[in-house]
């Protein structure tokens, strides 16, 4: 059955059997991913799914069903279902169908130029990102990964209210993972591309960019504990960011899952730190002009110059906190509830290029990776104690690679004890964002 019609037939089924207002949700992706090794494909996977969700409000109560398959069984199932759940709901939460608003920013995040690649190119440049690391660098002895990827999507929202809207959106991707071995020790980099076409995947600078990273960690050694001036690069820094983005839910403070509860308009971070959720970045992978309840997305300051400005929310948290939506309530996947996300979330570049945080260093520690974040990192309480891998400063340059180090300490103190952001920031192959920071006396448990 088509879309439409089928739509069509599910309201007035809904409507039969008493629901007020209903919605659906609806997803169809596309996903193709090559991976080669030792100059053959070693795994080609081509996935569609395809899949639609069904909320209905009936005695003041939303109940929720989905289904993959568009026939008339289904029908009869997502009103059945979903009234079945509506009316087991033993809680007084308030839960809105909603109506749309008046305008919606036009984000651009599907590029023609990608549609119909044939699967020949894609195994070619996959293919030669291992060529150009063997050649590039002979110490090369095997790969963590080599691969790239294709991804389309389309999703939409259509309620009885009148809302009416629809996203597509596209995406290559690629990478490679080259292991250099010296002497009895292997060391791996990582060269990545996220690209709106073909030409932007350069397979020579993406095994430079891994062979460099690699060759960067020879010699790696450990350095005695204490608290140092530390440097955290723009790529830790959002693995850190990404672990502790939770606290910034306003559900989550609700459920009292976030320290940030009721502290809107208190300072929480350095003057230097300002934290954005930008849904409208330009060619971000966030980038979105509505949410999943079809509220219109917006910028805006979460920490501006050090304060809380406001908590994400949907419409839902927004109505318990007397507040407006943000724009933030996503889901998971088609079969799932309503919740909270960011968007392009990230912390604003300062003035201070990579160079010039090293100069006022002067001697210290540069961060560059994060180990165990799912297993040390509390993000509750914003505690964390890290494996960790960087480089020593010396005379405001790097100086030798560092590793077999822990790291400790708490996010909301780091984000307190920042004294200086970089100019670099970076989306490394994420909607989260972050040049490097400059901090003051992080605790490192070393030799």
């Amino acid at each position: 059955m088509e879309l439409k019609e089928f739509i069509n037939k599910l309201f007035e089924e809904a409507k039969l059997n008493g629901f007020d207002e209903y919605e659906v949700y609806y997803v169809d992706r596309e996903s193709l991913s090559i991976n080669v090794y030792n100059e053959e494909v070693e795994k080609y996977n081509l996935t569609t799914s395809y899949g639609l969700s069904f909320r209905g409000k009936i005695n003041g109560k939303i109940g929720y069903s989905y289904t993959e398959i568009l026939d008339e069984d289904a029908i009869k199932m997502l009103v059945r279902n979903s009234k079945q759940s509506a009316l087991a709901i033993e809680n007084d939460d308030v839960q809105f169908i909603y109506e749309g608003d008046k305008d919606y920013v036009e984000v651009n995040s599907y590029y023609k130029d990608l549609e119909n690649i044939p699967a020949d190119k894609l195994i070619e440049l996959a293919l030669s990102m291992e060529k150009e690391s063997k050649e590039l660098d002979s110490r090369v002895s095997s790969f963590g990964g080599c691969g790239i990827g294709y991804n389309k999507s389309k999703y939409g929202i259509i309620n009885s209210k009148g809302l009416n809207l629809e996203n597509k959106s596209n995406l290559l991707s690629a990478y490679v993972v080259p292991i250099i071995k010296e002497g009895e020790n292997m060391h791996d980099g990582m060269g990545y591309a996220i690209a709106k076409s073909l030409d932007e995947v350069n397979p020579k600078k993406l095994a430079e960019d891994g062979i460099n990273e690699a060759i960067s960690r020879i010699g790696g050694k450990s350095i005695p504990s204490g608290k140092y001036k530390t440097i955290i690069n723009n790529e830790a820094m959002v693995s850190l960011l990404s672990t502790f983005a939770g606290v910034f839910s306003g559900d989550a403070a609700q459920k009292g899952l976030s320290l940030l509860k009721d502290k809107e308009g208190e300072i929480i971070a350095s003057n230097k730190v300002t934290l954005l959720d930008d849904p409208h970045l330009e060619d971000g992978l966030g980038s979105v002009s509505f949410d999943d309840e079809g509220v219109a997305t917006k910028k805006k300051n979460i920490i501006h110059e050090g304060k809380l400005i406001t908590l994400l929310h949907n419409l839902k948290t927004a109505y318990k906190g007397n507040t407006k939506s943000t724009g933030n309530g996503f889901k998971a996947s088609y079969a799932s509830s309503v919740g909270v996300s960011p968007t392009n979330f990230y912390i604003q570049k300062g003035s201070k290029s990579f160079d010039e945080l090293l100069e006022e260093v002067g001697e210290g520690l540069l961060i560059t990776e994060f180990a165990g974040l799912h297993s040390g990192a509390n993000s509750i309480t914003g505690d964390f104690s890290l494996a960790t891998k960087g480089f020593y400063i010396k005379d405001g340059k790097k100086d030798f690679p560092v590793e077999q180090i822990t790291v400790a300490g708490n996010f909301f103190d780091l984000l307190k004890n920042i004294v200086e952001v970089g100019s670099d920031l970076k989306f490394p192959m994420s909607s989260v964002g972050s040049p490097s920071i400059r901090v003051e006396g992080l605790s490192i448990a070393g030799k």
